[in-house]
């Protein structure tokens, strides 16, 4: 392998940001927290960091939550984003079926975002769009 010598610094720092993010959603992440069953909530939650835009001050976090007591363990999925009134503490409810397919949805346009950025075409880009079930 050659190296390149018109690549900038910034444009490794971006491939490295790249590769590191699509190394971390090759695996489940493990739980930030697990709340015991005398906390309010029960159960396992995630914190998502974004990554800061360049001139950005504000870190973003989301946090996604799952309730593990028999009472209130509805097949929910509980989600605050950073544009929530109370981030972290405003959740919006989810069916686990639409977190997954949410998921997918947001696993398929990263890649999508990945390919154009790259200006790699693909052939499943061409595909129509599933006709709206309305």
């Amino acid at each position: 392998m050659t190296a390149q010598p018109d690549l900038t610094l910034g444009a490794m720092r971006e491939e490295l940001q790249r590769l590191v993010s699509l190394a971390g959603s090759a695996e489940r992440p493990k739980p930030t927290r697990i709340n015991g069953p005398d906390h309010q909530w029960p159960g396992h939650e995630w914190d998502l960091r974004e990554m800061t835009p360049r001139g950005g001050t504000k870190e973003k976090t989301w946090v996604i939550r799952t309730v593990d007591e028999q009472d209130t363990a509805d097949g929910l999925v509980y989600i605050s984003t950073p544009d929530s009134m109370y981030p972290g503490l405003d959740f919006v409810p989810l069916y686990s079926s639409d977190v997954r397919h949410l998921a997918m949805a947001l696993l398929a346009a990263a890649d999508r975002a990945d390919h154009v950025a790259a200006g790699i075409p693909r052939l499943e880009d061409r595909r129509r769009p599933t006709p709206d079930a309305s």
